[in-house]
């Protein structure tokens, strides 16, 4: 679905920032008059834009912070940090990049200022992690030591920590859930400051992530669900794989291996037979490879793989989707004994919730959200209000049938 801009990455990235108005962290005047100054195909002037809408929106807060307007500053410092996120998004390649390093910084800053404006209780953590410390967040509805029911997202590929409230934190709060969200290695300041990039053993991080959420107060320990969105739909069920206390599970969408997609890259090669691509990459052809590294020609294709292969931590492209070949459930996606949703927005690029769904062996349910209803695409795209209808409902009845009812939002 277009929204404003001819260049389709930019105006993908654009409704990303427009969903996150659902969560008081955009404002549909600010982010389509700043999109409109950018230039399509041009990363540097998408950063200038953004971050100068970021600069102006966390001025603000602090002015509204100095004369007491609270609520003014909460909403100011969280468009502050989602225009910072949406800033630095298309210079990732290189995270030595200072305008990288320094809008990451401030797109954390501003989210941090806004904690303490919240009406619930929110707390920023660092969980010891592979000798650094992974950065989460836990939001209550209420400062009491209740037990509730508790959402934990891990992160997408590109996200961070602070992006996963406007994606799906927000949701929770009112509900009567509570709400954590971390950053595993790949991901945010695990990355950008410490430089701990993607593994396929999530399940390591994630248990660290875990124990920690289950020593806190207010959490039901028989009650945590997972939501994985984007890439979380992959490392949402491998970490429900190896943890058996889970009580639900949410993929979305559900993502099975990577094996599957790389072939399709063969098809898109001047030379080379399909049927044996992945035989010439697993050996690691040197023509295969050289064809590989050419596709970093021109600055769009050097940022879309080279930001990826940068959380990946390859230097080559060969080396890259070698990398995502260990990434799969194929003996692990049995061992998921939770009750799971998988959903998918129709045409969704990254889904493989069918593949998944086949392979899975507990109480399983799939939805496919209809491009016709408007949240067709990648995670549903502006059909965020839907999503979290359907998804938070089947939550209350699964947790419900497990759990003891859970206690109402804080007024």
């Amino acid at each position: 679905m277009k929204i404003l801009l001819d260049d389709a990455d930019l105006d993908a990235q654009l409704s990303r920032t427009l969903i996150a108005i659902a969560a008081e962290a955009a404002d549909i005047g600010e982010a389509l008059t700043t999109a409109s100054r950018t230039t399509a195909g041009d990363y540097d002037s998408w950063f200038t834009e953004w971050s100068t809408t970021a600069a102006a929106a966390s001025k603000l807060a602090a002015e509204a912070l100095k004369r007491g307007h609270h609520e003014t500053a909460r909403k100011a410092y969280l468009r502050a940090s989602e225009y910072w996120r949406q800033s630095f998004f298309f210079i990732r390649h290189d995270i030595d990049d200072q305008r990288l390093q320094h809008a990451w910084r401030q797109h954390r800053q501003t989210f941090r200022a806004a904690l303490p404006l919240f009406d619930c209780h929110a707390s920023s953590t660092e969980i010891p992690f592979d000798g650094v410390s992974m950065t989460g967040y836990l939001f209550r509805p209420a400062g009491d030591d209740t037990p509730r029911r508790t959402v934990l997202a891990p992160c997408g590929f590109d996200s961070t920590a602070e992006a996963g409230f406007c994606a799906t934190g927000y949701m929770a709060l009112p509900r009567g859930y509570n709400f954590f969200v971390f950053e595993g290695p790949g991901q945010g300041g695990m990355l950008f400051e410490h430089r701990r990039t993607f593994r396929p053993d999530f399940e390591v991080p994630f248990g660290a992530a875990f124990e920690w959420l289950l020593a806190q107060d207010g959490v039901d320990p028989d009650a945590v669900a997972v939501i994985g969105r984007s890439f979380g739909g992959y490392l949402g069920p491998r970490a429900a794989a190896f943890e058996p206390r889970l009580a639900a599970l949410v993929a979305d969408p559900g993502q099975y291996d990577f094996a599957s997609r790389v072939g399709v890259m063969a098809k898109g090669l001047s030379s080379g037979n399909p049927e044996d691509f992945l035989d010439r990459l697993t050996a690691c052809d040197p023509d295969l490879d050289a064809q590989l590294q050419a596709l970093l020609d021109g600055p769009r294709n050097l940022e879309w793989y080279g930001s990826r292969m940068a959380a990946m931590g390859a230097t080559r492209v060969g080396d890259f989707i070698r990398k995502q070949l260990t990434f799969t459930l194929e003996d692990v996606a049995a061992d998921i004994r939770c009750p799971t949703l998988l959903t998918e927005g129709e045409g969704d690029f990254a889904s493989q919730s069918g593949l998944l769904y086949d392979h899975l062996r507990c109480e399983k349910v799939m939805k496919q959200f209809a491009e016709a209803d408007g949240a067709g695409g990648h995670c549903e795209g502006l059909g965020a209000t839907l999503f979290e209808g359907y998804v938070f409902d089947w939550l209350d009845e699964v947790l419900t049938r497990q759990t003891r009812p859970a206690p109402t939002a804080a007024k």
